[in-house]
């Protein structure tokens, strides 16, 4: 069942509704009918012949307008026209850019006159040869002189090998005192004399300047370092001695002999005890780290060569 609310809007709708059909009934019977325009009648006289007639002069006055007969109530006027808008100038058109001017085209090359290919000179035409019988008979070839005994050249003695050393002469700072690592037989089995397989060759075209001898001298520490760096400092201020060795060696760099002492400088009442000792370690690391790769040119020249030189030992 219908409550209350929903009756009362239903009938507020229907009411609505029924006002609306009246409103439009009563417009649609209010619009008056349109009276028909009844149109009037016009006389026509229809003339077979026409006469040519003067014409009248023509009147002053002008002639009373004609008024048609009002038939009803007057039309609302239709409004005038619009006067049309002047056209819209048509807008300019842009001029067009300016076309490029046209790159000039680049200057051909001058093509690469040949070089002319020099002519080889033709061979000289051999004169023809001459019959055997025109060419003179042989001389007989003149009999050659005794050849003469020539004394054989004297050999320059080499000159003896500079001393000088190239060690560093500066003291070092005071090591710690470790014990020594080599036995009392290090030397055993190296003598002083120079060893028989030691070839005796020609002294080398090449001679040995200051700079070539520190250069050989500079090849022998880099290659006895890693020897000297396995010795153990005897006590405090051995480091400060150098000593100076003579070395002879063999041309594939092995000792020819024991390592000889020449002199030591360095030497002091604190570190005295431990010269020889010194002497000792050098002869081991050279013996450690033989054979030594030096330069073969310079193993025997005019004026000296690695084969008997000095070395400065000292350790670090």
């Amino acid at each position: 069942m219908m409550d209350r609310a929903e009756k009362l809007g239903l009938a507020a709708a229907l009411i609505g509704h029924a006002v609306l059909f009246g409103l439009l009934s009563v417009g649609f019977l209010a619009t008056p009918d349109p009276q028909a325009l009844q149109p009037t009648p016009i006389e026509v006289s229809l003339v077979e012949e026409v006469g040519l007639e003067a014409q009248a002069p023509a009147s002053i006055e002008p002639p009373a307008p004609s008024i048609a007969p009002e038939t009803g109530p007057p039309e609302d006027a239709a409004p005038p026209a619009p006067e049309a808008a002047p056209p819209e100038p048509a807008p300019e058109p842009e001029p067009a850019p300016p076309a490029p001017a046209p790159e000039p085209a680049p200057a051909a090359r001058p093509a690469p006159k040949a070089r002319p290919r020099p002519e080889r000179p033709k061979p000289a035409e051999r004169p023809p040869e001459k019959k055997a019988a025109e060419r003179p008979a042989p001389k007989a070839p003149p009999k050659a002189a005794p050849k003469r005994d020539t004394p054989p050249a004297k050999k320059a003695p080499p000159k003896a090998a500079a001393a000088k050393g190239s060690g560093n002469d500066s003291a070092s700072t005071k090591a710690r005192p470790r014990g020594s690592r080599l036995g009392d037989d290090f030397l055993k089995g190296l003598s002083d004399t120079p060893s028989e397989s030691k070839a005796v060759t020609p002294p080398s075209a090449a001679r040995v300047d200051a700079r070539a001898l520190a250069g050989i001298r500079d090849a022998i520490r880099r290659q006895i370092q890693p020897c000297a760096d396995k010795q153990v400092n005897p006590g405090p201020g051995a480091n400060a001695i150098v000593t100076v060795l003579n070395l002879r060696l063999n041309r594939d760099g092995t000792l020819a002999g024991n390592p000889r002492q020449v002199r030591q400088t360095g030497v002091t009442g604190e570190n005295e005890r431990y010269a020889q000792r010194v002497t000792d370690l050098g002869i081991a690391a050279f013996r450690a780290c033989s054979p030594l790769k030096l330069p073969a040119e310079y193993y025997s020249t005019a004026n000296g060569g690695w084969s008997n030189i000095n070395y400065n030992w000292q350790l670090r």
